[in-house]
């Protein structure tokens, strides 16, 4: 059950990372109407740089959450040990 409900999260994570991301960096970086059929050189270094932060952003968020998954792992188990529950 555990690692279907990771996997879960993972495979949704995967799919709407990039959507977002998408949509957060062109709403940002890219005016709403278009000048000339290739982006500007401002523009690209706006999405570069965009792109860089949500995935950096990203990442740290993923380790937290599983840096805080595993505390509560630790806490759960020493909880059972105590009560005399496995």
């Amino acid at each position: 059950r555990e690692g279907t409900v990771g996997a879960e999260q993972n495979c949704c994570g995967v799919t709407v990372l990039p959507r977002r991301m998408t949509q957060a960096c062109h709403l940002k970086c890219v005016p709403p109407h278009y000048k000339e059929a290739e982006l500007s050189k401002g523009e690209s270094v706006c999405l570069d740089r965009c792109v860089a932060k949500y995935l950096d952003v990203h990442e740290r968020m993923g380790k937290k959450l599983t840096e805080l998954s595993l505390q509560d792992e630790e806490l759960l188990k020493r909880m059972q040990q105590g009560t005399g529950t496995a």
